[in-house]
């Protein structure tokens, strides 16, 4: 396989980070010779900048650490902007995947834009899966393609997709649905694969509070309508 560019963002996650990159790097980038490492540090105040400087003496690490954070979405956008191979592996950094179904995956991008990975028996709260469903269900319907995880932080992802969305302004906190919902209006080709999901271990949950439920659906509603409506 040609080299990729791994993209990892991390926010306070001092306590699982120095076990997911070792994993990352051992089970993907040592497997790939002249791929590329991108660590994003998104503001950390847990002792997480300290651990990846520590790496980056041992493992080729390319970190972008930001003093302020910059939220889930910025962060995103940037560290994929970084990359400079042609397929991308992005993937969060809180030890819910399995850095080997990289493999299962890679199988399929050849054929496909995006591979996003689809969590088996996720194990994230109830009101994650049940916005993430009714998501699921608008992305579906409005673009013709029926997706089951569309907002998974585990994808492969060719560059053109990026070089094509860079400049785009995203207004939906769930940012990669929304990278999955342009880059179909734009007629890209994405498939889903089916990887597993685990327990969080280390760290509170990224859960979405109940009293951001309705803003968050309608703001969802209101940018797929948007996409719909332009890609006609």
């Amino acid at each position: 396989m040609k080299p990729i560019s791994l993209v990892i963002i991390a926010h306070n996650e001092a306590e699982i980070i120095e076990n997911t990159i070792r994993d990352y790097y051992k089970e993907i980038v040592q497997k790939i010779p002249g791929s590329e490492f991108i660590i994003a540090e998104d503001g950390s105040t847990d002792g997480t900048k300290e651990i990846l400087s520590k790496l980056e003496k041992e493992i080729p690490l390319r970190i972008v650490s930001s003093d302020e954070r910059k939220g889930y979405t910025k962060a995103m956008l940037d560290a994929l902007k970084l990359a400079e191979m042609d397929v991308i592996f992005f993937s969060d950094s809180d030890g819910q995947h399995d850095p080997r179904d990289f493999w299962l995956m890679s199988k399929h991008i050849d054929n496909y834009d995006i591979v996003s990975g689809r969590k088996s028996h996720r194990k994230d709260g109830f009101l994650r899966v049940f916005v993430s469903y009714g998501m699921n269900g608008l992305l579906s319907m409005l673009f013709g393609q029926r997706l089951m995880d569309s907002n998974s932080g585990f994808k492969l992802i060719k560059k053109r997709v990026i070089d094509r969305i860079k400049d785009d302004r995203f207004s939906m906190r769930l940012a990669s649905a929304e990278l999955m919902g342009r880059a179909i209006s734009y007629g890209f080709k994405v498939r889903e694969v089916q990887v597993q999901h685990f327990e969080r271990k280390y760290g509170e949950s990224r859960g979405i509070p109940t009293n951001k439920i309705p803003g968050l659906i309608w703001e969802t509603s209101r940018c797929l309508l948007k996409l719909r409506m332009r890609s006609k």
